[in-house]
């Protein structure tokens, strides 16, 4: 029998995270299921020069905030959801695969579109390497 009891939700930030979490959260209230709400904060990688750290610093700050308004919407929603930030360099997508990994996760509930066009042309759709390279079932969460 197919259960699911853990719930992988990664956030960008974008306009369309509401509806990610929505799903997500309604997904766990039906399953009983826990949900952990993952922002990875992608560093570009370096091309000859050492990155900055403060434009690290700045979006971990970022990625802090993002976390707090998914947290926020979920708890609004009645769920208590863990919260993780990840610092990777590169395609988020491949972190998240590997956090789902080490979750265990059931389930990751994604969303299909992200900050923005040129950032996907640059590194590849992070919902596409989701999908085909997670360990477990992906719901992708589209735009209305």
């Amino acid at each position: 029998m197919f259960s699911i009891k853990k719930i992988l939700v990664p956030v960008d930030g974008s306009e369309y995270m509401d509806r990610t979490i929505r799903m997500a959260c309604m997904l766990a209230k039906l399953l009983g299921a826990e949900v952990t709400i993952l922002h990875v904060v992608a560093i570009p990688q370096p091309t000859g020069m050492e990155a900055l750290p403060e434009a690290s610093k700045r979006l971990e700050e970022v990625g802090n905030k993002i976390l707090e308004e998914a947290k926020v919407m979920a708890e609004d929603l009645g769920i208590s959801p863990k919260m993780e930030m990840d610092i990777s360099v590169g395609n988020p997508g491949t972190r998240i695969v590997k956090r789902a990994e080490e979750l265990k996760a059931d389930l990751i509930v994604i969303g299909a579109k992200g900050r923005g066009r040129l950032r996907e042309i640059l590194m590849g759709s992070v919902a596409n390497a989701v999908v085909n390279n997670a360990p477990c079932p992906v719901l992708v969460v589209r735009p209305p």
